[in-house]
């Protein structure tokens, strides 16, 4: 049995939305960050780094969101989340993924997580009060990618999809109106449609306006 180590609301929510996509038996394992759960001996010795995702399928450990999903996208052929016809989509995709990654990521660890940047104080707050204008910046970014269709690749649902339902909310977590930005809206209701991710939030306890 495939098992997914997930936070609610993390990052992870992504791997679970395409989880659930693609139709596979896995089990869903709660690892809350807020409680610390992320740091226990049991599930550092999944992933030292002590973060989420991490997947486990018998025997064989994977870390890292981009990666699960581009697993993902190569095993669950049927759902098609990942165009492996086209090299040129492929290449979009990953280029998606590393920029959700190593950047819009990277913003919001700044604003919630500073101490991993720096150890004064002073240092921190600037870290913060910087990265919240970051974050919008690349949120005008998004905007433009939800302009271009649909769905963020080609005409059909892929696995660069989930994670920009993971940052419309953690813009509502940090004050952002999110109404500000109509076509990323569009593309959130269009997510939550989706009975797949129905069942993750369900799964998840989360709810998004």
């Amino acid at each position: 049995m495939r098992k997914l180590y997930y936070s609610p609301g993390a990052c992870s929510l992504a791997v679970h939305i395409a989880l659930e996509e693609i139709g596979i038996p896995f089990e869903a394992i709660r690892v809350a960050i807020r409680e610390g759960a992320h740091q226990t001996p049991d599930y550092l010795a999944l992933n030292p780094h002590g973060r989420v995702p991490t997947l486990v399928e018998d025997g064989f450990v994977l870390t890292e969101a981009p990666a699960i999903l581009h697993y993902l996208g190569h095993l669950g052929g049927q759902a098609q989340l990942l165009d492996l016809d086209d090299l040129q989509a492929l290449g979009r995709t990953a280029q998606l993924l590393n920029f959700f990654t190593s950047t819009v990521h990277v913003a919001f660890a700044q604003l919630w997580r500073s101490e991993r940047f720096a150890s004064s104080q002073d240092a921190r707050l600037e870290i913060e009060q910087d990265a919240l204008e970051t974050i919008r910046r690349h949120f005008d970014e998004l905007e433009e990618l939800a302009k271009a269709g649909d769905w963020l690749v080609g005409e059909r649902f892929s696995i660069a999809d989930p994670y920009m339902l993971v940052f419309y909310r953690w813009g509502g977590l940090v004050g952002i109106d999110m109404s500000q930005y109509p076509a990323w809206t569009a593309h959130k209701d269009r997510m939550l449609a989706r009975p797949s991710v129905q069942r993750a939030l369900a799964t998840e306890e989360l709810h998004i306006d």
